[in-house]
Parts: C-alpha cells; structure tokens; sequence
C-alpha cells in the first residue's frame, strides 16, 4: 500500500511541475499526449510496484495473428 502511495505522489509531483506550463502556454494537443503518458506510466508502476502478474502483450500478439496464419495458410495450402 505505501509503494503505491509512494507511486501515485510522485507521478502527481511530475505531472505538478510540468503540466502548469504546458497549460500556460496553451500547447493542449502536448498537455493530452503528456497526461495520457503519465497516467499509463503510473499505471503501470503501480502494477510493477506491487508486484501484480500482468499479461504478456505477446499474447494479444498471438491472438491477433494466428487467424491471419491460418487464412495464409489455407490459402497457401500448407
């Protein structure tokens, strides 16, 4: 529980010292890109952090194509 304290105050202090000047100077496409990056991180800090099992992205890899190799594949006819 304090590591992800520890987390999410931190990331709250980056996004504090960098965000007011992205706002100021009205940059709002680089504040969202910023922000969207920010909370990702944390969140997946948090996940690192406390040590939480977290899928593999390999496995959306696979299930994504392996479809698309047995389409090549029949059409291929191996």
């Amino acid at each position: 529980m304090l590591l992800t304290l520890s987390v999410i105050v931190i990331a709250g202090l980056i996004g504090w010292f960098d965000l007011p000047a992205l706002i100021r100077s009205k940059e709002w496409k680089e504040t969202a890109v910023y922000s969207t990056l920010l909370l990702l991180a944390t969140f997946l800090s948090v996940i690192a952090a406390n040590l939480w099992e977290f899928p593999s992205p390999l496995y959306l890899i696979i299930w994504i194509y392996e479809p698309v190799n047995q389409f090549l594949a029949h059409l291929t006819g191996t």
